[in-house]
């Protein structure tokens, strides 16, 4: 009969005499050391530990058992250790075998206290090392302690890489771990959990389409882009609205993306002239507002970037991200335009870095949708549509499929 205590129990192993071997299962190491603390002592011997494989065995990824088979410390029993040598290197002899012995048991003593597996003591030898989030994350499998270097050198927030790591050895087998390609799995699965994609929703769902952002961000090059990929891949009759009219070089620019496409141009020079034609032209699926850079620093500049929307309430607004950003930047650029009501974000210039990382922890963060990864060439090449696992093959080192 099994005795459930807290999550552990014990398994009988034949007699239950005073220095009979006991096994303790639990879920974790944790608690079949707390098992076997409070049945035996803390001065138990530790006979062996090993994960107790699920049936069948092939079913890797399910969570096996930890057990631990343990027997009271012969310092408790006096008596009995006088007469009883628990486990003790046999002595040989004539009907012996000639190799093998079996290994002395070890003195079990049971950390303070312990969390995923690392003692207290440990914890304050590295405190130098924690964050807020919890405690340091120590000898974790190899596959997964190389993809785990792999995010820390892109920049990724070190508090949530322990918090992953501790998630995936929490709710996996150990033995899948030893796995590289399965821990490449479990930890894209991470990845893609704190990412929101678009599919698409922006294009299918909405008839105006802002493109803001700050100055050299790629808004007009991604506007290019977007305005291709409706006109060909979805079939839209598409009007491009460029309201970037005082700056040099600007229209000629959106007449040189534009006339090969056969899309046609409208300049817009005030809010008015926006408003006024976006209400009486109806011929168009969907309206692409190429806007003018925006400090973000500048109260000016989001007056006036305001004002431009103010008159058009059914508008959809994509943020353009470089991700050659800093992480801080993007967080400034996201809270100076959030009173806009930014729906999507567009990422670009993803060819132009190797450090993702904090592009990764602003997405995180702000959890806004995104509806376009754009890597810079060529110039009508279609977006990549919400397909945030490009982000993810970057973050783990894979080049773009």
């Amino acid at each position: 009969m099994l005795n459930h205590k807290g999550g552990a129990y014990e398994k009988p192993r034949g007699a239950m005499n005073g220095m009979a071997p006991r096994a303790f299962r639990a879920k974790t190491m944790t608690a079949a050391l707390a098992a076997v603390e409070k049945a035996l002592g803390n001065e138990a011997l530790i006979v062996a530990v090993h994960p107790s494989i699920p049936k069948p065995a092939w079913q890797l990824w399910r969570h096996c058992e930890v057990e631990v088979v343990a027997m009271p410390s012969a310092v408790d029993s006096p008596a009995e250790s006088e007469s009883f040598t628990p486990f003790a290197d046999p002595q040989p002899g004539p009907d012996s075998p000639s190799t093998g012995s079996t290994p002395r048991a070890i003195p079990f003593r049971r950390p303070e206290s312990s969390m995923g597996g690392i003692s207290e003591s440990s914890s304050r030898q590295s405190s130098a090392n924690e964050q807020p989030g919890g405690g340091p994350v120590t000898d974790p499998p190899r596959p997964l302690f190389i993809l785990l270097e792999r995010l820390r050198a892109q920049g990724v927030d070190e508090g949530w890489l322990r918090n992953m790591v501790r998630s995936i050895r929490e709710r996996s087998n150990p033995i899948a771990l030893e796995d590289a390609a399965l821990t490449r799995e479990l930890v894209r699965q991470e990845l893609h959990a704190n990412l929101r994609s678009d599919n698409d929703a922006c294009l299918l769902h909405n008839r105006v389409i802002g493109i803001v952002g700050v100055s050299g961000s790629g808004k007009t090059g991604a506007c290019a882009k977007i305005a291709a990929y409706g006109y060909k891949s979805l079939g839209k009759q598409v009007h491009w609205v460029s309201t970037d009219t005082l700056r040099a070089g600007a229209i000629a620019k959106a007449q040189a993306f534009t006339a090969p496409l056969g899309i046609p141009l409208h300049l817009a020079y005030s809010p008015e002239a926006l408003a006024s034609f976006l209400r009486w032209t109806s011929d168009s699926d969907l309206f692409l507002i190429d806007t003018p850079g925006c400090n973000p620093y500048r109260k000016d500049d989001l007056e006036a970037l305001n004002a431009l929307f103010a008159e058009i309430p059914e508008r959809h607004l994509l943020l353009v991200a470089p991700a050659t950003g800093k992480e801080s930047d993007l967080q400034d650029i996201y809270r100076a335009y959030a009173g806009l009501g930014i729906g999507g974000l567009v990422i670009t210039k993803l060819d132009e870095t190797r450090s993702y990382g904090e592009l990764f922890n602003f997405l995180r963060h702000s959890q806004l949708p995104v509806a376009f990864l754009i890597d810079g060439a060529p110039v009508y090449g279609d977006p990549h549509a919400g397909e945030i696992s490009l982000l993810i093959n970057r973050l783990l080192d894979e080049r773009f499929v």
